[in-house]
């Protein structure tokens, strides 16, 4: 029995009973968008970031979003205090519904369906932290910014998923892409940094065609405030000349990469460290000033 709890269109229900149809746009073709994030002694992290992104992400889909920010948040919090769990993992799921035919040209209006799923933290998000992780190379590209906005947080994650799939069949345990023109875009869910020997922290611009991360912005805004921040077009070869590299995410945080293609990094890195401790006292202090569910 999978530990979870799940809300569809206000109805909380187990992760047994959850379903929907079918003809629902999300699983016909991917028509949705989703935030995922973490709740902490009884609080959705930057919860009104994520409610920003997933309103954003709707509208460039042209999808009606169904409540307003207090209503979701209601919503959300509702389904959290079900659970009732002080952590948790956090899914928010916005289709354009179910349609009357399957054919994907069929935009008539329908009632947008809307998800929010909670189940426990993986238990391997503090090992992984202070162990690191064996990223790779995939031979996958990003997809274009010109074929697919990378700001629209879209339930088909396919040119992800080929590349985790092919980066582990390599033995790696997560993939980095690239783009077009060979300059690092991201991980599959993450956002990639690295530390010079100069002491700079650099990542991939947005320009290169990558999401604007939530947590890629909260640790730029620390990195500026402890050493020079450079943002922009980025071979591999510059991050393996780097000292330290890491990668970010909502709900893993800050997590060292040990390893990259074989190129190894200083574990634990010290200006890696800084940046986890910096992230981490932010972190205590949204909980501190946040309402709790």
């Amino acid at each position: 029995m999978m530990n979870a709890l799940v809300n569809i269109n206000g109805i909380i229900c187990s992760a047994e009973e959850a379903k929907v149809s079918v003809f629902d746009r999300g699983f016909l073709f991917g028509d949705g968008v989703y935030e995922t994030g973490k709740s902490l002694k009884r609080c959705c992290l930057f919860l009104e970031e994520h409610l920003e992104r997933l309103r954003r992400s709707a509208g460039k889909l042209q999808i009606p979003f169904p409540l307003s920010d207090e209503e979701m948040t209601d919503e959300i919090y509702r389904t959290a205090k079900a659970f009732g769990k002080e952590d948790a993992y956090f899914r928010v799921i916005l289709s354009r519904g179910v349609g009357l035919v399957m054919g994907l040209e069929s935009l008539e209006d329908l009632k947008p369906t809307l998800v929010i799923i909670f189940q426990p933290l993986s238990e391997k998000l503090d090992r992984i932290r202070t162990e690191g992780l064996n990223i790779m190379t995939s031979n996958i590209l990003r997809n274009s910014a010109a074929a697919q906005d990378p700001n629209i947080k879209t339930s088909n994650y396919l040119n992800s998923l080929l590349a985790i799939q092919e980066v582990r069949a390599r033995g790696g345990e997560d993939a980095i892409m690239r783009d077009n023109q060979g300059n690092v875009a991201e991980g599959t869910t993450f956002s990639i940094f690295g530390i010079t020997p100069d002491n700079s922290l650099i990542t991939p611009s947005l320009k290169v065609g990558i999401l604007d991360s939530i947590t890629r912005r909260h640790v730029l805004e620390l990195g500026r405030g402890l050493l020079k921040v450079e943002e922009g077009f980025f071979q591999l070869e510059q991050f393996q000349e780097c000292s330290e590299v890491f990668i970010a995410s909502s709900v893993r945080e800050i997590v060292p990469v040990r390893e990259w293609d074989s190129h190894k990094y200083a574990l634990p890195g010290t200006m890696t460290e800084k940046l986890k401790i910096a992230l981490k006292n932010e972190i205590k202090s949204y909980l501190e000033t946040h309402r709790k569910y």
